[in-house]
This record gives structure tokens, C-alpha cells and sequence, in this order.
């Protein structure tokens, strides 16, 4: 039985938890564009679905014991985009500072 009052903690957790993962995504690229070979990309490629798929499970057990729901996969999702959209421009002059050096 899915308890109402509980949802919008659940799908708060989940967002928290789609922003991690943005932000991980987003150190990730940093190294991406550092070192620019193939092999490093593909390393943080695969890197990237580990760390997410762990952050999933880890958070949709935090929520509601692992039970998987629409509005979770949604509030993950759009705290991931939301975490990308207000901070991938601030990580990519960050980058490219750091390119340089």
C-alpha cells in the first residue's frame, strides 16, 4: 500500500539523489576533457553507469525499501537535469581552468 504522505519525501530523496548524480556526471566530464583519449572516455563512460546504478538502488532503497515507482524514476531524472542545467556552465569554466594548468 503506497502511504500518500510519504511520496513527496521519496521523490524529494530521489531528486537529492539525481542531483548527485549530475554532479558526479559532471566531474566525470571534467576528466573527459582532461586527458582526451578514447580509452579514458569509455573508462568514464562505464564508470558513470556503475555510479549511477548504484546511486539508484542506494536511494530507491532509502526511499521505500527498493520498491521501483514512476514518480521516482521521474524525481531522479529531473534532479538530475535540474543539477545539470543550473551547474554544467559553472563546471565548464571550472574545466577549462583546470585544462589549462
Amino acid at each position: 500500500m503506497i502511504d500518500v504522505f510519504a511520496q513527496p519525501y521519496e521523490a524529494l530523496l530521489l531528486f537529492h539523489g539525481g542531483a548527485v548524480a549530475g554532479l558526479c556526471y559532471l566531474l566525470l566530464r571534467i576528466v573527459r576533457i582532461r586527458f582526451k583519449a578514447k580509452f579514458v572516455t569509455h573508462l568514464c563512460d562505464a564508470l558513470f553507469v556503475i555510479i549511477l546504478f548504484v546511486l539508484l538502488a542506494g536511494y530507491l532503497y532509502a526511499a521505500n525499501y527498493g520498491t521501483v515507482r514512476g514518480f521516482l524514476i521521474a524525481a531522479f531524472s529531473a534532479g538530475f537535469m535540474a543539477f545539470y542545467a543550473l551547474f554544467a556552465p559553472l563546471f565548464a569554466r571550472i574545466s577549462q581552468k583546470i585544462c589549462k594548468i
